[in-house]
């Protein structure tokens, strides 16, 4: 059954009724209804709105506790006032043409027999509820609202249906209903509740598996070593760039990024080379239309259809985007297949290059900024699929990375922010619409965060990054468990007229005192359970004080001549990993008062200790002689590296032991301690 059956409205659907299970439930009638309760983790908005659309669907069931519309006899009663729909430009959530739905999970059927809900709205509208599943709805019920004070209030709906959910569409945002109580029984025993736990687990990954950077492309690659994780930004229709509008026709580019060698007489591609700096992982994040959409005037920000016009929310519409994902990752991938089976320009067909084992298959499609072009959950839900492995093999045999290289992984397109809202509902989808209930995206949780309050960038410490990130990592492992989670974008611009702009340390400039907060900002996703760090941005071409957002936060500077100068960011990131890429997170040894600690221990060689120290503010505070407890330490002497502007290892320096103390200066920019313990 395809995701389109989700939207299917069909007086022809069958749901079969309730009453002769309702009558085996110990002859209850309808006086002795109970009450159903509704917690938030049951409730899902699939036009996604929870997080960056200021609305919260559970609000739709949040003062359950204190109506009973069905008993309640109070001359004056409680009166709901929460409102379940977007605040924030509310219109691109019902740009489908669908309305906006609500789905509850009762975790078990339930033999369903009323509803009522408090309508206060002031404009007349509709509104839907059905049962069933998620691969085939029923409506069950259907209402309009009122205009007029007077007639605001209970409305109820009574019905005999057996369902575990139910859904509620609204034709519009000016709908108001603010409450819902369901009444009924629960046809089984209701499934235990899952602890809640509030521990940080750290990432398995030592810090040079950790840590990425955007760019787009970089010849030089001796940038890169610090960096683990390369992400690339592309279009669609740099690799779809035929104006075939047949997907059968359709030959895919291979060689962006790629050139014929002239010399080597081979076909040389850039991303080869990078993979093999320092074993890398390197994936492209493509996001758009094909070349033939995009001349008939559609954008990235448009979804990649076969063609426009078909449903955006069945997998089906995504089979040429399949394919090309498909050719990419057989080209670019590990796994040897048939050559005759590609579909590729400009190039000789082969396969299994190893180059590439992720991909990304958009970039901040939950963005609200683009208006009527925002991508629903169910949207891109219904593009992952169809990329991941063709739909479970019903978009074909060449349709989806998986079916071509079983080792590749699709990467979720980054989300705006730390919605884990969103992450919710396509945890729903994929339980409920994948026979296989398998996630689509193995190789990644992606969020995006930039450390920001009224427009002012602002220190990790003064954003509680940290803190936020273990509540958003504890939260994915219980939605999905398994999946490692990404920061894939997170940095400063060092432009002072950005809304991104780097705080500026006192007696620091600002480049530097980018390099110090992205310090302190890597740091702190370390030890809050993400697994992976991807820096936003690699090289700027833009002078540092240019005003421009988001173009300014690179690490290198390309300038005018065509030479490549690097910031202190990037020799301060080149130190922490040449001296710590061997280490991971060991502990939070403190992070109250003016001094912050944090505790490395090698993966390896468990006697080997690294302290990262600083103090948490920014008005250039400073500590002499500050007493740090080391221990027993071999020879006592510990190394001591100072972050510097032009040195590609730091400063170290010696510094003595006394009865398991070292004395050191602490300032705003870290300093790391390394030293072996004695047992």
């Amino acid at each position: 059954m395809r995701l389109s059956t989700l939207v299917m409205i069909s007086s022809l659907m069958v749901s079969f009724s309730c009453k002769g299970r309702w009558q085996n439930q110990g002859g209850k009638l309808s006086g002795q209804l109970q009450k159903i309760t509704v917690m938030r983790d049951q409730v899902f908005d699939l036009s996604g709105y929870a997080d960056e659309g200021g609305g919260n669907p559970y609000n739709l069931f949040d003062e359950n506790a204190f109506v009973d519309p069905r008993y309640d006899r109070d001359p004056a009663p409680f009166i709901p006032v929460t409102n379940c729909q977007p605040a924030l430009h509310p219109a691109i959530y019902f740009g489908s043409g669908q309305g906006s739905r609500i789905v509850v999970d009762l975790r078990v059927p339930y033999a369903l027999k009323e509803i009522y809900l408090y309508d206060r709205s002031h404009t007349n509208d509709s509104l839907w509820i059905y049962t069933g599943t998620m691969k085939k709805w029923k409506v069950v019920a259907a209402m309009e609202t009122v205009t007029d004070v007077g007639q605001q209030g209970w409305k109820k709906i009574t019905l005999d249906e057996c369902s575990r959910f139910l859904m509620i569409s609204f034709s519009s945002y000016e709908t108001n209903i603010t409450e819902m109580i369901l009444y009924g029984t629960a046809l089984q025993p209701l499934p235990a509740e899952k602890p809640v736990s509030d521990t940080v687990s750290f990432t398995h990954n030592p810090l040079n598996r950790f840590l990425g950077v955007n760019y787009i492309m970089e010849k030089e690659a001796r940038w890169l070593k610090p960096f683990h994780y390369s992400r690339l930004y592309n279009f669609a229709l740099d690799f779809d760039n035929d104006t075939a509008r047949q997907e059968d026709q359709v030959q895919f580019n291979m060689l962006h990024y790629g050139r014929y060698d002239a010399g080597l007489k081979k076909y040389v591609f850039d991303i080869d080379t990078l993979k093999h700096i320092n074993q890398g992982n390197i994936w492209f994040s493509i996001r758009g239309v094909s070349q033939w959409m995009s001349i008939i005037g559609y954008t990235d920000k448009d979804r990649p259809l076969n063609r426009p016009g078909i449903n955006s929310v069945d997998p089906a519409s995504y089979s040429r985007h399949a394919r090309m994902m498909w050719n990419l990752a057989a080209f670019f991938g590990s796994t040897k297949v048939d050559s005759n089976l590609l579909s590729i320009s400009n190039v000789p067909r082969q396969s299994g290059r190893g180059s590439m084992s992720l991909w990304e298959n958009g970039n901040e499609e939950d963005a609200w900024w683009v208006g009527p072009k925002y991508c629903s959950p169910l949207e891109y839900f219904a593009q992952s699929t169809a990329d991941w492995d063709g739909d479970e093999g019903r978009l074909g045999n060449r349709a989806g990375i998986k079916n071509a290289d079983p080792d590749s992984r699709l990467m979720m397109s980054g989300m705006v922010g730390l919605d884990t809202n969103r992450l919710k509902v396509y945890a729903l989808l994929t339980e409920n619409l994948r026979d296989d209930q398998r996630f689509p995206w193995q190789g990644g949780i992606q969020y995006h965060y930039y450390c920001n309050r009224k427009g002012r960038g602002i220190s990790p410490e003064e954003d509680s990054l940290r803190n936020k990130l273990v509540k958003v990592r504890n939260c994915s492992r219980r939605i999905v468990p398994g999946i490692e989670c990404f920061l894939g974008e997170n940095g400063y611009d060092k432009g002072q007229a950005s809304r991104q702009a780097t705080p500026v340390l006192t007696g620091y400039n600002a480049s530097e005192s980018q390099g110090i907060m992205l310090l302190r900002s890597i740091n702190a996703t370390f030890f809050s359970g993400f697994d992976a760090y991807v820096l936003y941005w690699l090289k700027d071409s833009k002078p540092e004080d240019a005003p421009d957002t988001y173009l300014t936060s690179g690490i290198l500077r390309q300038m005018p001549d065509g030479k490549t100068i690097a910031y202190p960011g990037w020799f301060y990131i080149n130190t922490l990993v040449r001296r710590l890429g061997d280490y991971l997170p060991d502990s939070v040894v403190s992070e109250k008062g003016n001094v912050w600690i944090y505790r490395y221990r090698h993966q390896q060689f468990r006697d080997s200790v690294a302290y990262f120290v600083y103090m948490p503010t920014v008005g250039g505070n400073k500590e002499l002689h500050y007493p740090l407890a080391v221990g027993n330490v071999y020879g006592n002497l510990v190394n001591g590296i100072n972050f510097t502007d032009d040195a590609e290892l730091g400063i170290e320096n010696k510094l003595p032991v006394s009865g398991g103390i070292v004395r050191i200066t602490v300032e705003e920019k870290p300093i790391l301690i390394l030293y072996k313990q004695m047992q």
